[in-house]
C-alpha cells in the first residue's frame, strides 16, 4: 500500500469522523431541547444538587452514578433512543479515530523501512553497548525488549528475528524472565553470554549461579561467555559450573576479576575439561588455570591482566603456553603477568604470526626486547612512567637497518608519561601510519611534527595518515602540524579528536580545510 493510499485513507476517516461529530451534536441538540428531557433533569437538579452531574464542553449532560431509586432520572422513550443513537456514535467515533492513529504511525519514514531493513537495524542496535537503562527505569531494559513494545509490526519483526534474542546481557537479575526469553526466542542459534555484576550489588554468587542453571543446558550452543565481578565467590561459582563443561561451540572466554579489595586472585584446576575445540580467544584477569593446556591451546588471541603472587606466569610457563598456541595473532599483557628475575637473561620468544601487542606496567621494556615479532603490524603501551618510556626507547634499534618492528604500521601510547620523544624514536620506528596519543603528553609529539624539526627536510613518519589524539590538544599547535605537512605533500588523511572540539565549530571547519576529522565522546580504555 502506497503513502499516497495510506494519506488518502486518513483523509475519508477523518471526513467520516467529521460526520459523526456533526451528527453527534445534532443529536445532543435534539436531547437537550426536548421538554421532557428539561424537566426531568430540572427535578433531580433541585432532588440532588448539581453535584450528581458534570458537563461536557458542548453541555451533554450525563449522570455520574446510575440509581435504580424512584428519583434517578426517568426520559421519555424518544429522548431514550436519541441517548442510544448517541451512544453508538460515539463508540462509532472512537473506532474511527483509533484507526487513523494507526495508520498514521505509517507515515513517520522509520515505519516505512522494509522489514529486512529493520531487521538490520535492530540486530545492530542488540549488539551496541548500552552503560546505562535503555529507558527511563532505573531496571536496565534490554534492547529487543525495547523495540518489541514499539509497535505491532516492530514486536512481531523482534518476536521473529532469532539473532536479536542471541545477545545474552546480564547486568540485573531483573526482568526476571530476560533469559529465558533469549534461550526460547533464539531459536537454537549460538548464544553471546554477558554477566556483568559490576553494576549492581544484587548479582551475587547464588543468583548468578542460579543464571547459570538456566544456561548451562545450553552450552553447546555458546558463541562467547564473558563474565565480569569483583567478587571472586562469583567467579568460583562459575568455575564449578565449568570445570567438566563440553562447549564445542564456544570462541571466546573472558573471565574477569577486579575491583578495589586489594590483590584478588583465583586458582581454577579444571575448566571446560569436557572439550572447547573452536576456543580461540581468552581473557583472563587476576585468574589462572593450567597453563599451556586444553582449552588454552590454539589460541589466536590471548588476554591476561593483573596475574598476582599466586597467579602469575613463570618464563617457563609463558614459553609453553606461546607454543601451545603457534597461530598466536594478538597478544595483550596488561600489569603484572610474568615474573623475570632482575639480572637474569632469558632466550627470546619468537611469536612469528603475531599481529597485536600491548604492553603495560613496569616490564615494558624487558617484555619488548623479549618478544620476537617481525610481522607485528599494531604495538599499543600502556600506564608507563618516563623511567620504564625512556629505557623502551633507548632499547630500539635503528629502523634504517630493519628494526624490532620492521612491519609496524600503528602506533598506540596510552596513559604514558613521556619524555619528548626523539628523532630516534621516530627512525626506530620508521613505518607509522597511524598514531594514537590518549593522555600521553600530546603536544610533545605534535613540537616533534613541525618543520622546524625536519631533518634533511624530511618531516617526522613521513608515512603519516591517521592520528587519533585523546588527550588535552593545542590547537594552534595542531593546525600548525596539519598545514605544514599538506603544504608539504604529506598530508594527514583522518584526524579523531576527542570531545572538547565539539563546542567549536570553528576550530573544526578550519581543521577539515586540510583533513577529515571525526570526534569521539568516549574511549574504551577495557577493551
Amino acid at each position: 500500500m502506497g503513502l499516497t493510499t495510506i494519506r488518502d485513507i486518513i483523509a475519508e476517516l477523518n471526513r467520516q469522523a467529521a460526520e459523526h461529530q456533526v451528527h453527534r451534536l445534532l443529536l445532543i441538540k435534539q436531547i437537550t431541547t426536548d421538554p421532557t428531557y428539561q424537566r426531568e433533569i430540572k427535578r433531580i437538579q433541585q432532588s440532588h444538587g448539581w453535584d450528581v452531574f458534570h458537563s461536557a464542553p458542548d453541555g451533554w449532560r450525563v449522570m455520574l452514578e446510575p440509581s435504580s431509586d424512584a428519583d434517578s432520572p426517568h426520559f421519555s422513550p424518544s429522548v431514550n433512543a436519541l441517548m442510544n443513537e448517541v451512544h453508538m456514535n460515539e463508540a462509532s467515533l472512537s473506532c474511527i479515530r483509533a484507526k487513523i492513529e494507526a495508520l498514521s504511525t505509517f507515515l513517520v519514514p522509520v515505519f516505512r523501512l522494509p522489514p529486512e531493513v529493520l531487521v538490520l537495524i535492530f540486530k545492530a542496535g542488540g549488539r551496541m553497548p548500552h552503560d546505562g537503562p535503555v529507558t527511563e527505569s532505573s531496571i536496565p531494559r534490554p534492547f529487543p525488549l525495547v523495540v518489541a513494545s514499539v509497535s505491532r509490526q516492530w514486536r512481531e519483526i523482534a518476536i521473529n528475528t532469532p539473532d536479536l534474542w542471541t545477545n545474552v546481557v546480564i547486568k540485573h537479575p531483573r526482568p526476571h524472565g530476560w533469559v529465558p526469553l533469549c534461550l526460547q526466542r533464539s531459536a537454537g542459534q549460538p548464544i553471546d553470554i554477558t554477566i556483568d555484576c559490576r553494576c549492581t550489588n544484587l548479582l551475587t554468587a547464588p543468583v548468578v549461579d542460579g543464571f547459570m542453571a538456566r544456561l548451562m543446558p545450553h552450552v553447546h550452543r555458546w558463541r562467547r561467555f564473558a563474565l565480569m565481578t569483583s567478587d571472586p565467590a562469583t567467579v568460583y561459582a562459575i568455575g564449578r559450573r565449568l570445570a567438566d563443561a563440553r562447549a564445542p561451540e564456544l570462541r571466546h572466554l573472558q573471565l574477569s576479576l577486579s575491583g578495589s579489595s586489594g590483590n584478588q586472585e583465583v586458582l581454577l584446576h579444571d575448566i571446560l575439561q569436557g572439550g572447547a575445540e573452536a576456543l580461540s580467544s581468552v581473557r583472563f584477569d587476576s585468574l589462572a588455570t593450567p597453563w599451556g593446556s586444553p582449552p588454552l591451546v590454539n589460541l589466536t588471541t590471548l588476554d591476561l591482566r593483573w596475574l598476582w603472587l599466586r597467579t602469575r606466569l613463570q618464563y617457563d610457563q609463558f614459553r609453553d603456553m606461546l607454543a601451545a598456541s603457534p597461530n598466536l595473532r594478538a597478544l595483550i599483557l596488561r600489569g603484572t603477568y610474568i615474573h623475570l628475575h632482575a639480572g637474569r637473561t632469558y632466550p627470546p620468544l619468537s611469536i612469528p604470526t603475531l599481529r597485536y601487542l600491548e604492553l603495560s606496567g613496569d616490564t615494558v621494556c624487558r617484555m619488548s626486547s623479549l618478544l620476537s615479532t617481525p610481522a607485528l603490524e599494531e604495538l599499543t603501551l600502556a600506564n608507563l612512567d618516563e623511567t620504564e618510556f625512556r629505557e623502551f626507547v633507548d632499547s630500539l634499534p635503528d629502523g634504517r637497518d630493519g628494526g624490532r618492528y620492521p612491519a609496524l604500521r600503528a602506533l598506540s601510547l596510552l596513559n604514558a608519561s613521556m619524555c619528548t620523544p626523539t628523532r630516534r624514536f621516530m627512525l626506530a620506528l620508521p613505518t607509522i601510519d597511524h598514531l594514537t596519543v590518549i593522555n600521553s603528553a600530546t603536544a610533545k609529539f605534535l613540537e616533534l611534527f613541525r618543520k622546524e624539526h625536519a631533518e634533511d627536510g624530511l618531516l617526522s613518519w613521513p608515512r603519516l595518515r591517521k592520528l587519533t589524539l585523546v588527550d588535552d590538544v593545542d590547537y594552534f599547535l595542531l593546525y600548525g602540524v596539519v598545514k605544514e605537512r599538506t603544504a608539504l605533500h604529506l598530508p594527514l588523511e583522518r584526524l579523531i579528536l576527542n570531545a572538547p572540539f565539539i563546542h567549536d565549530e570553528y576550530l573544526v571547519s578550519t581543521l577539515e580545510e586540510f583533513v577529515e576529522v571525526d570526534i569521539v565522546k568516549d574511549v574504551d580504555l577495557d577493551h
